[in-house]
């Protein structure tokens, strides 16, 4: 598969089988956020694999937050989850001068990761989808994630259980979004 089509054949997964993904899998996964680059190269993540069946239940909690709202209605049948966590980025004196912020690129980073972790997925044959909804409080209670290390979010990995071709992409056309040398 071209990198274009793999362009064209992503797609957030919502309906998953019950066929488990191996740890290899998931290691090559987490691999292809380990090499994902980074402003000032600072690496801002924790990944924090999620596969085992109590560990699975916490998560699916922490995916409902509050209010009852929640971004995956079908949790509780994704075999597997990747879960991303911003950590304190060392970025260069200059940027840091510059910005006042070294967590500036942070998220852009976490983004990315993830992107090449969905990508790496399709290339095993893997479905996924990004979730970005969660209740902190319960994924530091049940992860033992510091206090003040963001949850950014959180990759649904497995088995698609949808049998039909993917739906045909709907974008801005290419003149929309694109320009040369001026707004």
């Amino acid at each position: 598969m071209t990198f274009k089509e793999m362009l064209e054949n992503r797609e957030s997964c919502r309906a998953y089988s019950d066929r488990p993904v191996s740890r290899d899998d998931l290691m090559k996964l987490v691999e292809a956020g380990r090499l994902t680059p980074s402003g000032c190269n600072a690496q801002p993540w924790k990944f924090i694999v999620v596969d085992d069946p109590e560990a699975k239940k916490h998560l699916c909690d922490a995916l409902v937050v509050k209010d009852g709202a929640t971004g995956a209605p079908f949790r509780e049948q994704v075999p597997a989850y990747i879960i991303l966590v911003e950590q304190p980025a060392k970025v260069k004196p200059m940027v840091l001068d510059h910005y006042g912020d070294s967590q500036r690129f942070a998220q852009g980073d976490i983004g990315m990761a993830a992107l090449n972790m969905c990508y790496q997925a399709l290339e095993l044959g893997l479905s996924t989808c990004i979730l970005g909804m969660n209740d902190q409080q319960k994924m530091e209670q049940y992860f033992g994630i510091p206090h003040g290390s963001e949850v950014r979010c959180i990759l649904a990995v497995g088995y698609s259980a949808k049998t039909e071709p993917p739906r045909k992409k709907i974008r801005k056309p290419l003149e929309e979004v694109c320009s040369f040398n001026h707004w």
